[in-house]
C-alpha cells in the first residue's frame, strides 16, 4: 500500500490520510496538500468507502490510478503554463517593438515640425528686414519740410 502512495507523496508537499468507521464500512480519505498548486484539481481528495476486505483488495489500485492522473494533470498544467509564459513573452516583445516603431515616426515628425517652424521664423525675419530697409511711402516725409 505505501509503495503506491510514494508518487503521490513526492508530487505533494504532504499527503493526509484519514480513516473512519461507520458500522462495517471504512472510509479512507487521501488528501494531497500542495502549496501553490498549478491546478486546484491536484489537491482533490481521494475518498473511498468500502469494507476493510474490499479496501485491502482495491486500495492500492485506486491510489495508483489517482497518482497517475495527478502526474498527468501536473504535466499538462506545467505545459500549459510554459505555453502561456512563452505567449506572454512574445506579446510583450511585440508590444515593445510596436511602441518603439510608433515613437520613431513621432521623432521624425517633430523634427520636420521644428524645421517648418524654423522656415517660418526665417521668412518672418526676412520680411521684417525688407520692411526696415525699404523707404516707407506712408505719412509725411520730414526731410522735405526742412
Amino acid at each position: 500500500m505505501f509503495t503506491e502512495l510514494v508518487p503521490l507523496v513526492r508530487a505533494s508537499d504532504k499527503v493526509v490520510v484519514t480513516l473512519s468507521m461507520h458500522g462495517d464500512v471504512m472510509s479512507v480519505v487521501v488528501l494531497p496538500v500542495i502549496k501553490n498548486a498549478a491546478d486546484a484539481a491536484l489537491t482533490s481528495p481521494l475518498v473511498l468507502s468500502a469494507t476493510p476486505a474490499d479496501l485491502d483488495a482495491e486500495f492500492a489500485a485506486a491510489v495508483t490510478s489517482v497518482s497517475e492522473s495527478h502526474r498527468s494533470l501536473a504535466e499538462q498544467a506545467e505545459a500549459t503554463k510554459s505555453i502561456l509564459d512563452a505567449a506572454k513573452s512574445t506579446q510583450s516583445s511585440n508590444a515593445t517593438k510596436a511602441l518603439a516603431k510608433a515613437a520613431s515616426p513621432s521623432a521624425s515628425e517633430s523634427e520636420s515640425a521644428s524645421d517648418d517652424d524654423a522656415d517660418a521664423d526665417d521668412a518672418a525675419q526676412t520680411e521684417a528686414d525688407a520692411k526696415v530697409s525699404a523707404p516707407s511711402s506712408v505719412g509725411t516725409d520730414l526731410a522735405s519740410l526742412l
